[in-house]
């Protein structure tokens, strides 16, 4: 990384079990990648306490990621979210 870059905005998930990963390795790259940038956009770093590196993630757990993950885009992309109502597709 290169100090005063602007990065873009930048969301990084990981589980604390992951047994191929160290979970201070996703710390230590989010952290310097926050000390790094110029820009105002959010560095994130999603942090799963029960969960490791993929396949072996249960359903539920791999729901709430992508809800995380497509709250941050709509965010990021200006999006709004407008619930459906009953009877209609959006």
């Amino acid at each position: 990384m290169v100090d005063g870059t602007r990065y873009p905005a930048t969301l990084m998930l990981t589980g604390a079990n992951d047994p191929r990963v160290d979970p201070w390795q996703s710390r230590k790259m989010i952290a310097r990648l926050q000390a790094a940038s110029s820009a105002e956009a959010p560095i994130l770093l999603r942090i799963s306490g029960d969960t490791g590196h993929g396949g072996g993630t249960p359903r539920n757990a791999r729901n709430e990621q992508l809800a995380d993950i497509y709250a941050f885009l709509f965010k990021i992309l200006g999006m709004s979210y407008r619930q459906p109502t009953a009877g209609t597709l959006p």
